[in-house]
């Protein structure tokens, strides 16, 4: 189903992730997955399952940074010839201490902070991989 595909997944964190999920089935159905990370908490544990697949790529991103955003696609470019079939974002953020008590005592600096990494980074990446996606057709 997915065979000759290139893949850019976001978001895994371990095995028990969606986006795990969505890579590993990307990679049974034939499709080459790329993958980014952030930070080096879980920077093992992507590799790892990554390698399980044949990754040819694993890479970090900070996806609030635009360089970083920049570079990654600029890593992804060379790896998959100039284009990209598939783009997953699975990222998501908010500060642990936001996840208990009352949602409406979550303070403005960390709600638009969710909200970059939750959301906007969506459209960051979107146009990142616009002329890779359009490469590919």
């Amino acid at each position: 189903m997915f065979e000759g595909k290139r893949a850019l997944v976001l978001g895994v964190a371990n095995k028990r992730s969606i986006a795990w999920a969505i890579a590993r089935r990307l990679a049974e159905g034939g499709a080459q997955v790329a993958f980014t990370f952030q930070g080096e908490r879980i920077e093992k544990n992507v590799r790892e399952l990554a390698e399980s697949v044949g990754s040819p790529l694993v890479t970090e991103l900070d996806v609030r940074d635009d360089a970083a955003i920049e570079r990654v696609f600029s890593e992804v470019s060379g790896v998959f010839d100039g284009q990209l079939d598939i783009l997953v974002h699975s990222v998501a953020f908010a500060a642990a201490e936001d996840l208990e008590g009352r949602f409406t005592d979550t303070p403005r600096d960390r709600f638009w902070m969710a909200i970059d990494i939750s959301a906007y980074s969506l459209i960051a990446v979107a146009r990142a991989a616009e002329p890779l996606l359009e490469a590919a057709g």
